[in-house]
Formats: structure tokens, sequence, C-alpha cells
């Protein structure tokens, strides 16, 4: 009797992205390519230090005191995978991730940025819940913040208070990210 597996192959792939399936592949090179500032984020979260030149800078530029971007950091939205997948499927959801690709690892090519942090998110919603810091555990790919002056996107919902502050626009996606899985109409 033959395996119905290209039924559920499909559907996998038609879920997930010809990219996203490529990323584990991809991660040992991308995670040893250059410096990483996930594990000065989450010391940040952790003790409240800040043990980074980069992270350092960038707290500088927001206009928020650094305990209240720590806290925006950790703060956990809930969510449902199944409506946040669909969000990020839409024309909205894509564009929101879309802008948000200049805040980290500049140097790497958007399209396996735009596929990491897509996998990065639905990974870290599958507890029903997202963070900031739970999406940047969950990536992929080397997490560098980004220059100020390199990126120029505006974040969802983020005023004139991100300044020019990566971890500030990124706090302020798993806000939108939010809002717009929980607006997403299910079946």
């Amino acid at each position: 009797m033959p395996v119905q597996w290209r039924s559920r192959v499909r559907r996998v792939r038609l879920a997930l992205g010809a990219g996203v399936l490529l990323l584990p592949l991809l991660a040992p090179t991308a995670r040893a390519a250059g410096n990483d500032d996930r594990t000065a984020l989450q010391a940040f979260v952790a003790t409240g230090a800040i043990n980074s030149r980069r992270l350092q800078e960038d707290l500088a530029q927001a206009a928020w005191p650094p305990q209240e971007l720590r806290a925006a950091v950790a703060r956990s939205y809930g969510v449902r995978t199944v409506a946040l997948s669909r969000y990020l499927d839409s024309a909205a959801g894509a564009a929101l991730l879309r802008s948000q690709l200049p805040w980290w690892s500049t140097d790497l090519a958007p399209q396996l940025r735009l596929a990491a942090l897509r996998a990065a998110i639905l990974a870290d919603s599958r507890d029903g819940s997202i963070s900031l810091l739970g999406m940047v555990k969950a990536l992929p790919l080397r997490f560098a913040l980004a220059d100020g002056s390199a990126a120029s996107a505006q974040a969802c919902g983020c005023a004139d208070g991100c300044g020019s502050s990566a971890v500030a626009h990124l706090a302020f996606l798993i806000a939108c990210l939010q809002a717009g899985a929980t607006a997403a109409p299910l079946p």
C-alpha cells in the first residue's frame, strides 16, 4: 500500500516556504559569520547589565530609559500561532516584516533575514505567546544590532520615542504582530 506522503509534504512546504526549510542547513554558517548580539540582549534582560558596546550605543539612541526597554524586550504577548501565520502571509504582515529588516544583521541577504524572522516568530509562538527575547533566541541566524544610521524604517506603532534604536523598534514589532494576529480572521 503506497504511503500518502506527497500531500503532507506539499502542505508543509506551502505553510513554511522553501526558504525556511533551508534555514537549519544555513544556521551554523550564518551564526558563525560575525558578532552575535543575542547573548548581550539576553544578559541585559536577565540582569540589567549592558555588556556590549553595540547594545549600549543602541539603547542610548532611544528616548526611553534602558529599564523600560528591558521590560519591553522581555514582555510576552498572547497569540495563536495559526492566526499569526495567516497574518504573516497577508500583505500587511509581509510588509511589516520587510520594514523590520534594516534593524538587525544588515550584512545578511534580505531574503534570508525575512525567512529567518518569519521562522523565529512562528517558532516562538508555539507556546501561545511571543516576545522579542523569545524571537531573538529562536533566530536561526546571527543577530547583530544595526547601526542607527543604517536603519531608516519606522516600526509599527513606534513614535518618535524609538529614535534610531533597533531594540526599541523590534520591541514594537512584537506588539504589532500580536495586534495583527488578533485581527486576522480564523476559519
